[in-house]
């Protein structure tokens, strides 16, 4: 599995062999890199308005930043894509909110429905 913290740390299947792939420094230019290059492939109707790029155009460029974070020249897009499990797509958006632009996550609620006394057991028990 993958993790997020100080440390990015990727686990890819690349011609049937998992490779890890490490980066412990994010220079704080990538986030800005980032948004500037999102922004520009959003463009604007005739109105005005905000047009998304295609989903995959916008996965390829997330895919490629998100590999260029790696100092291991090895790492692309592409091998990105190819070598993530379906399961872990979230992952390069997690890389790219909560490691590159600084965003924290959420700490999660309890579940309401699961019932646990105060001593942490279930239903009582």
């Amino acid at each position: 599995m993958s993790e997020i913290g100080k440390e990015i740390r990727l686990d890819l299947m690349i011609n049937g062999t998992r490779k890890t792939f490490t980066q412990s420094h994010v220079p704080y230019s990538k986030a800005l890199d980032y948004t500037d290059g999102e922004a520009k492939l959003f463009k604007k109707d005739e109105e005005g308005n905000d047009v998304a790029p295609p989903a995959r155009v916008l996965t390829e460029f997330r895919a490629e930043f998100v590999a260029g974070l790696f100092d291991d020249k090895d790492l692309t897009g592409t091998v990105l894509l190819d070598g993530i499990d379906a399961w872990d797509r979230d992952l390069i958006m997690e890389i790219i909110m909560y490691r590159v632009l600084g965003y924290e996550k959420d700490v999660e609620e309890s579940d309401p429905t699961d019932k646990k006394d105060p001593k942490g057991k279930k239903d009582g028990k």
